[in-house]
């Protein structure tokens, strides 16, 4: 189930499909889902990801190399959708992949595959409003995105397309760098709160469980994900999963 306002702070981590291979996709999803993390981003792989920093961009473009396709993302939700009811999986993607699929089809065979929502950062708001109603009759939320550039006036229309929760780009720039939550993130996320009473997922630079425990409380989902992918690539998917028991753990999530 994706979150609720307020419920305690859940980890969001990620797969990039076909990295490192498509088999070792299924293997990863289960031991992310067996140590606790219950949401998982599945990215299409594109070979301009332009917000995201040199560690998905790499597995990106091995993903690309073994069979990642939106295709292939499909078939992989429609599995562990199946494999692991308790889990929520949240389709990742740029526009130009899902577009040349056909968008509404896309969205048709997101909801039937098991997706539960789909972050597109290169997709704005004006873009998702046609499509609303059937984004609604199926169920598959669209979780828009903000920037601490966002103004006021964006913020509120963005806040009535999305469902289920709202992006917070934590800072400008790509992912997999560090961020500082001070005061100024704090009165950042208040002024998105000021405009939708949905949980806030915290995206961008969450890197350590002291992260995880500085958005206790401020926020209800941290995308844990460039670093995850970093384990992976360079411990395999059984000591990742490890990694990542002990990151909640330590951050008393678990």
């Amino acid at each position: 189930m994706l979150p609720q306002q307020h419920d305690k702070l859940q980890v969001m981590s990620h797969a990039v499909v076909g990295f490192p291979t498509l088999d070792e996709n299924e293997r990863a999803i289960a031991g992310l889902v067996a140590s606790g993390v219950k949401l998982i981003e599945l990215q299409v792989p594109f070979s301009d990801p332009v917000a995201d920093g040199h560690t998905l961009v790499n597995a990106c473009y091995e993903a690309l190399k073994t069979g990642g396709s939106v295709r292939a993302t499909l078939d992989l939700c429609a599995k562990v959708s199946r494999q692991h009811p308790e889990a929520s999986f949240i389709l990742m993607s740029y526009l130009n992949p899902l577009y040349r699929y056909g968008l509404e089809q896309l969205f048709r065979d997101a909801a039937a595959a098991g997706f539960k929502g789909m972050i597109i950062p290169d997709m704005p708001v004006e873009e998702f409003e046609p499509f609303m109603p059937l984004l609604d009759e199926l169920g598959l939320a669209p979780i828009l995105m903000v920037t601490p550039n966002t103004p006021d006036e964006r913020v509120a229309r963005i806040a009535q397309s999305a469902r289920k929760m709202i992006y917070v780009v934590s800072r400008m720039g790509v992912t997999g760098k560090q961020t500082q939550w001070g005061q100024e993130f704090k009165d950042y996320v208040a002024r998105i709160r000021r405009h939708s009473d949905l949980p806030l997922a915290i995206g961008f630079g969450v890197r350590a469980a002291d992260d995880l425990k500085a958005l206790t409380g401020v926020a209800e989902v941290a995308a844990f994900c460039s670093k995850y992918i970093e384990w992976q690539r360079d411990q395999g998917s059984e000591q990742a999963a490890q990694n990542m028991r002990q990151l909640l753990l330590d951050a008393q999530l678990a």
